[in-house]
């Protein structure tokens, strides 16, 4: 019995071994794999043609034009905010949709008419 669990011990910490070692080995190999990557980005930058810093300034240039282009609200562009809700209700009402809970109208009145019905 003894030498049965002494042999279970020592296969089970073999087995562990052998893991703890796996996995070091791979771990020194993905390391020294993402090394040379980097080493070959950092080192040639302009052989793959992926230039980070002509996009960061082609996306500020786009950015500067952008905000350099708005312009701040004028009278009409409140007027039209201004109409644009009753206008959704209008259209939301010819397409046959409750603008307060936007279920259709058919839905909504009978249980309406229920409710009513109900209290008298």
């Amino acid at each position: 019995m003894f030498v049965e669990s002494v042999v279970l011990l020592l296969s089970l910490f073999g087995v562990i071994v052998v893991i703890f070692f796996l996995h070091h080995t791979s771990s020194k190999a993905l390391l020294s794999h993402i090394e040379d990557i980097r080493a070959d980005l950092i080192g040639n930058p302009s052989s793959n043609g992926f230039n980070l810093e002509e996009i960061k300034e082609d996306l500020l240039d786009m950015v500067h034009d952008t905000i350099g282009n708005m312009q701040p609200p004028n009278a009409w562009d409140h007027l039209l905010g201004a109409l644009a809700g009753p206008i959704q209700m209008w259209a939301m009402r010819k397409a046959g949709i409750d603008p307060a809970t936007g279920q259709a109208i058919q839905t909504v009145l009978p249980n309406l008419q229920e409710a009513f019905q109900t209290e008298d």
